[in-house]
């Protein structure tokens, strides 16, 4: 899936390139008030566009990434934690009666 994904984000990218390539003519750009360009190439307008678009996409899913990185590390300390505790069991002699608690990872107790 990942190469996929990647086939289509560089079949994009050619296509943006390859459109901006035929589009050359110098055009004026109008910003707010009256600052003006001229004679800017339209490719520069094109990619420009292209890549502001995809740096506002990446910053929209910096929380998400951030969201998961967390997850990711408290899924891991669990994982260390219940490894832990398979390590204790196993050391336990056969005849052993052992009484474990097992509580949630975040704290609920159902109360009966």
């Amino acid at each position: 899936m990942r190469y996929i994904i990647w086939a289509l984000r560089l079949i994009v990218f050619v296509l943006v390139v390859l459109f901006a390539i035929k589009n050359t003519a110098g055009v004026d750009i109008n910003f707010f008030g009256s600052a003006t360009l001229t004679g800017i190439p339209l490719i520069i307008v094109i990619l420009a566009s292209f890549m502001l678009g995809a740096f506002y996409m990446y910053l929209l899913n910096l929380p998400t990434r951030f969201a998961r990185g967390r997850e990711i590390t408290r899924l891991k300390g669990e994982v260390q934690h219940l490894q832990t505790d398979l390590q204790h069991l196993q050391e336990v002699k056969p005849g052993t009666q052992v009484v474990t608690t097992v509580t949630p990872p975040d704290g609920f107790v159902a109360n009966k």
